[in-house]
């Protein structure tokens, strides 16, 4: 239900709030909130856990459709890709942790694998490019900073979070050397 409320007042500052860059910066942090529980969602509206309407790049895409509402894709690109990371740590990959196709059911346990790891970086890497192209340097960083946060967060208490934080700590050295 956070995520719903998060989503919701991101929309409403990015359509209300003008575009100044402390309000879209904020808009980009309020969606990162939404975007680390909205996958979550796709059980309580019935799509089946591990929906793959809902754990992919599509609800970012979705808030591309209209130029105000691309602070809230950059939020949701990042909090998505921060969600699909933990995701990626199951207990056990099978059933319940699969990836389900709208009306075709799990698509397997490798491919699950690979969905999710395709949309935690195309999630991420999306949210990052559009982040530095919509808000200004400054503003962007301390987005991107209060977002890793928040992330974080969301991360030490998710299933798989600690092996998701270490993965993106690795990667991340490996790009900044």
């Amino acid at each position: 239900m956070a995520a719903s409320l998060y989503l919701l007042l991101a929309v409403i500052l990015a359509f209300a709030g003008g575009d100044g860059p402390w309000v879209m910066a904020a808009t980009v942090v309020l969606a990162a909130a939404a975007g680390t529980r909205l996958p979550d969602l796709d059980t309580p509206l019935r799509l089946g856990h591990r929906s793959a309407l809902v754990h992919s790049v599509l609800p970012a895409a979705v808030a591309l459709l209209d130029l105000r509402t691309w602070p809230v894709a950059a939020g949701l690109g990042l909090g998505i890709g921060l969600h699909l990371s933990a995701d990626l740590f199951p207990g056990s990959m099978r059933g319940y942790a699969t990836i389900k196709l709208p009306l075709g059911g799990s698509i397997g346990i490798w491919p699950s694998y690979g969905w999710i790891a395709v949309n935690a970086a195309a999630n991420l890497v999306g949210g990052a490019l559009l982040l530095e192209r919509i808000v200004e340097p400054p503003f962007a960083l301390a987005a991107l900073a209060a977002s890793g946060l928040v992330g974080f967060v969301y991360l030490v208490r998710a299933q798989g979070g600690w092996c998701a934080i270490a993965l993106l700590a690795a990667v991340g050295w490996y790009f900044y050397r």
